[in-house]
């Protein structure tokens, strides 16, 4: 089912993203301060090693270091050494306005939202089903497979029609890739 915009809405699909699991799909415009980021993690495991430290020539190194003003540290000491990364991280800020059905242009993007982020669990026996891993196309231009969404916020007091439907909101979702994404992954993220 679809949720969020309803097409044609005028509004580029360049500013909106689109969210899909199985057969729903949500579809938004991006917000303001909307940013993504890919890290990789680096130690310097070297930093504490020298002849100085060595257990015994220690306070022997540490006399010539004061009365010389040299060290038994060298750049070597400094290097650092990559020691894994972090999957992809998404912050997406999402505007959903009702034009023509707050229900299904709102409402049911958020209500599709939180079921995405939601596991179903049995209430005494293991062996429920965990939040599912969900495709995030950004502006029809950044897609990304197997994500999952960690957080989703929403205002609760936003603007309701008559009936009680929200008429907009600003929903904020973190979003992370389920595996790190290879170098020669990278150009598909962006066609």
């Amino acid at each position: 089912m679809h949720f969020g915009a309803i097409f044609p809405d005028g509004v580029s699909q360049y500013l909106k993203v689109y969210i899909t699991s199985g057969e729903d799909m949500v579809v938004g415009y991006i917000g303001d301060g909307a940013g993504a980021e890919i890290s990789s993690t680096w130690t310097s495991p070297f930093e504490n090693d020298s002849l100085g430290s060595v257990a015994g020539v220690e306070t022997v190194s540490n006399i010539a270091q004061s009365a010389t003003n040299m060290t038994s540290i060298s750049r070597f000491n400094s290097l650092l050494v990559w020691q894994g990364a972090t999957p992809p991280t998404f912050n997406l800020p999402i505007y959903f306005m009702a034009t023509q059905n707050a229900e299904i242009e709102v409402n049911g993007a958020i209500m599709t939202l939180l079921a995405m982020v939601s596991p179903e669990l049995d209430d005494f026996t293991p062996g429920g089903r965990r939040p599912q891993a969900l495709v995030l196309d950004i502006g029809r231009r950044h897609k990304i497979t197997d994500v999952v969404i960690q957080n989703v916020s929403y205002e609760t007091d936003a603007p309701r029609t008559s009936n009680g439907m929200y008429t907009h909101n600003n929903v904020t979702l973190q979003v992370s890739g389920m595996a790190v994404q290879n170098r020669s992954e990278i150009p598909t993220l962006f066609s």
